[in-house]
């Protein structure tokens, strides 16, 4: 089931949710919808689920006009954040809930009820379980039990609204995975509300960035996090290092450090600024060459990584960068050391880039 988003836009009293929103997602794909809080995700969710009501535009299921049907006439399946179970029933009830509501001549018989919920309750691995009550299951057996009495009525489109937000670090990584696992078996068109770059980046295979009610950039995860088309989504997307300098004789000129400019970009004389990754920077204990000299005043060497905390000698601006347990034993690292700093991979916009 294909779904496609056409020009639509939302307002709530004089604030613009959605602005002109266009979005084709193909059958199969697993799409996340990501951005900081209040840029329009969850109501564009909403939008195609039925649960709310674009001013303008149109929502097309396998190409077919879905805007004026109605939540159970789209035959989707929705996720909450909170779960939403019915306290009063036990796992197998309310996974068994939707299909026992349906009019009666689209209802399952007893047996193939049982046989589907059964079916259900193995694809989340919680067979055992399907007599408990809710408030007997932790947070992650109850996201796993709302996924499977949404996927009950066997759904055309499966959507969810920030489906890990409520759990811990840990649960949430082990539900991704889950979920892109359970995805590949499970072969349905599925959209999810998330504002965790992470989890974004780690389960779908396109990701939608929003800001203010705009589509931002849309691409696989590898496109939008290696090619960020302006400054929000690289800033949104993992830890960044913001350089402030200028163009001049075909450099970019950050400080004592000097920079190719990258085709197109700048003007003699144009500030500009630089975006760098922590995992970018390249740390030397060696002066000379084309290099920033920093003072390194934290060093945390927990698991393979190091991340340095660091303050640039010139400006006085703080450094993140991450460096590999290796290079950290091999350059004998020790707080308030002075260091020397080059980027290994950067970005550079323009004022005019900010405006987009």
């Amino acid at each position: 089931m294909s779904i496609e988003v056409l020009d639509v836009s939302k307002t709530f009293d004089s604030y613009k949710a959605l602005t002109d929103i266009n979005l084709k997602i193909n059958t199969g794909e697993l799409v996340a919808l990501l951005g900081p809080s209040g840029s329009g995700k969850t109501t564009l969710l909403r939008i195609i689920a039925g649960l709310e009501t674009a001013d303008k535009g149109s929502i097309i299921f396998d190409g077919e006009d879905n805007t004026q049907k109605s939540t159970q006439d789209r035959k989707v399946g929705f996720v909450f954040q909170h779960y939403a179970l019915f306290k009063h029933m036990t796992v197998f009830e309310n996974i068994a809930f939707g299909l026992k509501v349906r009019p009666s001549k689209f209802r399952p018989s007893k047996s193939a009820l049982a046989d589907k919920v059964h079916e259900l309750l193995s694809l989340v691995k919680m067979e055992e379980l399907a007599n408990r009550y809710p408030a007997q299951l932790s947070g992650g057996q109850r996201q796993r039990i709302a996924l499977a009495r949404a996927l009950a009525v066997e759904p055309k489109v499966l959507l969810l609204d920030e489906p890990f937000g409520a759990l811990d670090a840990k649960v949430r990584k082990d539900l991704r995975r889950w979920l892109r696992k359970l995805h590949d078996e499970y072969p349905i068109t599925s959209v999810f509300v998330t504002h965790d770059q992470e989890e974004a980046l780690d389960v779908a295979d396109r990701i939608v960035i929003f800001n203010q009610g705009k589509m931002e950039q849309i691409g696989t995860p590898e496109e939008v996090y290696n090619n960020p088309v302006n400054p929000f989504v690289y800033d949104f997307l993992g830890d960044v290092n913001l350089f402030h300098g200028r163009v001049h004789d075909g450099k970019v000129e950050l400080g004592s450090l000097k920079l190719d400019v990258p085709e197109n970009v700048g003007t003699e004389n144009e500030n500009v600024i630089s975006y760098i990754r922590p995992h970018d920077i390249e740390v030397s204990v060696n002066a000379g060459g084309n290099f920033i000299e920093a003072q390194i005043l934290y060093i945390r060497a927990v698991g393979p990584i190091v991340n340095l905390e660091l303050k640039r000698l010139d400006s006085g601006d703080y450094i993140e960068a991450e460096i590999s347990k290796e290079v950290y034993r091999t350059l004998d690292l020790k707080e308030n050391q002075k260091v020397y700093l080059k980027p290994k991979e950067y970005k550079v916009y323009t004022p005019d880039d900010y405006m987009i």
